[in-house]
């Protein structure tokens, strides 16, 4: 078969024989995916609909430009395309994902009386020379359709519907755009060739979004199939599609935006392969970011070398967390009465438990301490006696109540649970205990960390992770309310974990923010290989809340294998702090003492 290409669009040359059949393949990579498979799926849709007959003279228009008898009878019939995908925005109705169109400009060659008067009216809109037109319209006569420009912009399109000419007609063909480039990609994922969806929002909405067709007419002005409007939501400057199937997102571009920037500036600085922010609503769970890097501009898709780089790390990749989840078993202990925050215990510079020797990062023990400073310390031996003493049914109980080993449920396609062995199950033994207590052992997503700690700053309740604040189908809107899924612990847990880790966050200067009290906790997780973990490939987080009293923000912050230090505390700490005093400045959110009246500094 013979193929030509027409901007967007793959066609059959004429003087090619239609005598391959096409078949339909699974979907596979979104690369492998060609434009012209979207005539191919239309064409199946009427064979089922109409026949092998309807579907065979569907094909002799689509190759030559001749359209079945119906058509011809009648000039004026619509016909029915794939067009628009549903629009796809941030909270405040930004456009994050669109289409836009090229325009193929159609003549009735045997319903044109005056072919040189026609000429004269229509070659200067489409740039064509008003003689070439003459000769393709005499040399065609008896056609019903025939193509004389593609592709054109909208522009031109608009004013060849403005002749209200009855034998001429523009019919639009779609690609989708991201207007933002490669912001949240990840996110958004990407539309291919076959104007099918794949990964991020894209993919897991893309029944939905392209669940409509738009119907419009050859010859005459383009009109939609029906006139549902899309009802106005309350705040939002946001324009519906024309297929009526859009979604409106939590995510905010300039938040985003802020996070993908400072995400690149430290790559750059630590010297970092590749890395992950989050910034959530701690009380609600609603995502207001989602940034990784490597990244990809899903308008150009295929230039990319590697096709992993299409996957989402903050639901697609775990990793071992590392310290950062002390705060879940000290969540545990508290709530079932092991520990107080002013419980002594006697860190020791090492401890054997399940044949497994426990040290901490720097191989010394600190005598006696408090649990609160155990945490601060982020001690690896106290917390492994911790564990032991809450004991491996509890510990694990909390482990899966917090929503780690399942997936959050977040409208992003290809998340994965994560990985976390439990006792009597395969591959567990009794030294998992006190190694997973320090994060180690156990694999986790991004979002699960982020959103396991926002259960804690949100007074203890878990809330499903989302994405989508509305759906607008037709004339109805679906709004998202935030979903509480468990109690994770009492609010009076909470209160004293999250003054447990502002104490931790004052043991780690370059995360303080003067003025605010931030609660949160680093992990500096070895990275492990066959023959043990690495002492000096890391993957460096921190997460934190603030203000601790009444949080606004959520922020994680992973970075993997930084090379200028392998400790979080000089790299994803930064990183947090710059963020969160780009939030403190865009929203104006006064310092701690300002809001509580007070005239004194809050600083820690």
């Amino acid at each position: 078969m013979n193929l030509e290409q027409g901007g967007n669009i793959y066609r059959l040359r004429p003087d090619s024989p239609a005598t391959n059949a096409y078949i339909a393949q699974p979907r596979q990579s979104p690369k492998d995916a060609d434009p012209h498979e979207i005539r191919i799926y239309i064409m199946l849709a009427l064979f089922l609909l109409f026949g092998l007959i309807l579907a065979g003279q569907l094909i002799r228009y689509q190759a030559f430009g001749v359209v079945p008898k119906t058509a011809r009878e009648n000039p004026n019939a619509a016909i029915d395309q794939l067009l628009e995908r549903g629009v796809i925005t941030d909270r405040r109705g930004h456009p994050l994902a669109m289409d836009h169109f090229k325009y193929e400009i159609k003549i009735s060659p045997k319903d044109i009386e005056d072919p040189e008067a026609f000429a004269e009216r229509v070659a200067p809109i489409i740039g064509k020379d008003p003689l070439q037109l003459v000769k393709a319209i005499e040399e065609n006569r008896d056609a019903a359709y025939l193509t004389i420009a593609y592709p054109e912009p909208p522009a031109i399109g608009e004013k060849v519907i403005a002749l209200g000419e009855p034998t001429i007609g523009a019919v639009p063909w779609p690609k989708r755009y991201y207007p933002e480039g490669n912001l949240a990609c990840h996110v958004l994922g990407l539309v291919a060739g076959d104007r099918r969806g794949y990964y991020g929002l894209e993919g897991y909405f893309d029944d939905f979004l392209r669940a409509s067709t738009r119907a419009h007419r050859l010859f005459g002005p383009l009109i939609p199939a029906d006139d549902v409007e899309a009802p106005p939501l309350p705040d939002t400057p946001f324009l519906p599609s024309y297929v009526h199937q859009d979604i409106v997102l939590t995510l905010d571009r300039t938040i985003q935006y802020l996070a993908e920037t400072r995400l690149k500036e430290a790559l750059e600085k630590y010297e970092a392969e590749s890395g992950t922010i989050i910034v959530m609503e701690p009380q609600t769970s609603a995502v207001l970011a989602m940034a990784s890097l490597p990244c990809f501009n899903p308008n150009d898709y295929t230039l990319v070398d590697d096709e992993s780089v299409y996957a989402n790390p903050a639901i697609s990749k775990f990793y071992e967390p590392g310290s950062v989840f002390k705060v879940i078993t000290f969540a545990a202990a508290l709530n079932e009465g092991v520990i107080t925050p002013d419980k002594v215990y006697d860190d020791t510079d090492k401890f054997v438990y399940g044949e497994r020797t426990i040290q901490n990062w720097d191989r010394k023990g600190r005598g006696k301490v408090t649990a609160t400073e155990a945490l601060a310390y982020s001690l690896n031996v106290t917390t492994a006696k911790i564990a032991v003493e809450l004991g491996a049914q509890q510990f694990y109980r909390y482990v899966r109540r917090f929503g780690f080993g399942d997936i959050t449920g977040i409208e992003l396609e290809n998340e994965v649970p994560g990985l976390v062995k439990t006792p009597g199950r395969e591959g567990w033994y009794p030294a998992d205990l006190a190694t997973n207590a320090f994060g180690q052992g156990i694999s986790v997503t991004p979002l699960q960390m982020a959103n396991a700690v926002a259960a804690i700053a949100a007074g203890g309740v878990r809330h499903r992770a989302y994405i989508v604040q509305h759906m607008i189908d037709g004339n109805k809107i679906r709004t998202t309310e935030p979903k509480p899924e468990a109690i994770v612990i009492s609010p009076e847990t909470a209160r004293t974990l999250t003054d447990m880790m502002v104490t931790a966050v004052q043991y780690t200067p370059k995360a303080r923010i003067k003025g605010y009290r931030v609660a949160g906790k680093t992990g500096t997780a070895e990275i492990p290989r066959p023959e043990g973990y690495s002492e000096e490939l890391t993957k460096a987080t921190f997460v934190g809340f603030f203000p601790a009293d009444d949080p606004r923000f959520l922020i994680l912050v992973k970075l993997d294998r930084p090379k200028t230090s392998r400790w979080a505390t000089d790299t994803a700490a930064p990183t947090f702090r710059a963020l969160a005093q780009d939030l403190i400045r865009l929203y104006a959110i006064p310092p701690d003492s300002v809001r509580r009246g007070e005239t004194s500094s809050a600083e820690p």
